[in-house]
């Protein structure tokens, strides 16, 4: 039936006389104008229904006409495209036409009003629902187009058929969903959504005990003894070290010795050859004590020097090191069985250089 009144209706495209708002169009626009129309009711009656609202839309761009929109809005709903033909189909009912307007646009006016009383029972009906989004700015695209706020968490007019929708959680993957809904349904969708991923909080700032200023590591010196929260690591860091400083000393006094009677040991060489030589004889110089000979006495002499010297070092520094760290084991230990005690002992980096600092 449609395509029969269609025919008449291609006709009608080509007859009519331009309304008063056409008349201002050049003559070449409004013959290209009807060519367009009567191509596009011929693509119409051969039911290539893309084409047909392609070709209209483009005479309607040349020359209003309310046939032009006729044949889009029934284009559109042989496509199912219902909801963008009912928005044809008011336009067309809306229009005020003049008293000279042509019997075809009155007729077309006419026959939109007719068939748009069809069209809302085949509209279906979605809401889309972000369940657990909070203040959340998230994306939603509903086919491939983006989705106002305005129109999420509220019944939507939408074509029946099947649909994909797309949830972009900031910092998250994109969720993927579809629904399919027939003539007339009315659907809902909750999209549940993940929390936010965890973030890692801000690093303490000045003012804090964590930065200069503060009363802390990298502040100035503690202004007294460590909170009863880093007690626990206050005294760990004081026994390891305590127990570290022990051991270092104790292997430089080792090496100090060792050094020491190796030194002893050289300078012993030194005498025996020199002895052996004659080369201290209160007569003089023995025959023997050549000058090769003369000068491995001198560098035996050296070496003794040096691993005796370095053997001081060692005894020195390594005796600081153990009593320093002996220390530091006995008040470690004395704060463990006399907790009232307020003796205390921490390190500190200041920007003017670093140090310990404590009470006793």
């Amino acid at each position: 039936m449609l395509l029969r009144r269609c025919v008449p209706f291609a006709a009608a495209l080509m007859l009519m006389l331009p309304t008063r708002e056409a008349r201002a169009q050049s003559d070449a626009d409004k013959a290209a104008a009807r060519s367009l129309a009567t191509q596009g009711a011929e693509a119409f009656t051969s039911g290539r229904f893309d084409e047909t609202i392609d070709l209209l839309t483009r005479a309607e761009a040349l020359v209003h006409a309310p046939t032009h929109l006729l044949l889009i809005a029934r284009a559109q709903m042989r496509l199912g495209r219902f909801v963008a033909a009912k928005e044809t189909y008011l336009k067309i009912v809306r229009e005020e036409l003049p008293p000279t307007a042509p019997v075809a646009f009155r007729k077309a006016q006419q026959e939109a009003r007719e068939e748009l009383a069809a069209v809302d029972p085949r509209i279906a009906s979605l809401r889309i629902a972000l369940e657990g989004a909070g203040d959340r700015k998230i994306s939603v695209m509903l086919d491939g187009q983006p989705v106002p706020d305005a129109l999420l968490g509220v019944h939507r007019p939408i074509d029946p058929g099947t649909h994909g929708i797309t949830v972009v959680p900031p910092g998250l993957s994109p969720i993927e969903q579809s629904i399919t809904l027939g003539d007339g349904e009315k659907k809902e969708l909750t999209i549940p959504i993940p929390g936010a991923p965890a973030t890692v909080p801000p690093l303490a700032g000045p003012g804090n005990g964590q930065g200069p200023g503060g009363d802390g590591p990298s502040g100035g010196p503690p202004s007294g003894p460590p909170s009863a929260g880093g007690e626990r690591t206050a005294n760990v860091a004081m026994l390891s070290g305590g127990i570290a400083a022990s051991a270092l000393g104790l292997g430089g006094v080792v090496l100090g010795a060792v050094f020491l009677a190796k030194g002893g040991g050289t300078q012993r060489d030194a005498n025996d050859l020199s002895a052996t030589h004659g080369c201290e004889s209160p007569n003089g110089v023995g025959q023997s004590c050549t000058p090769l000979i003369q000068g491995r006495i001198r560098k035996l002499d050296t070496d003794a020097a040096s691993q005796k010297t370095t053997g001081a070092i060692g005894l020195i520094a390594g005796g600081a090191l153990l009593v320093g760290g002996a220390t530091l084991i006995v008040l470690e230990l004395s704060s463990r069985s006399a907790p009232s005690r307020t003796a205390w002992i921490a390190p500190y980096v200041a920007p003017t250089g670093l140090g310990v600092r404590g009470a006793f």
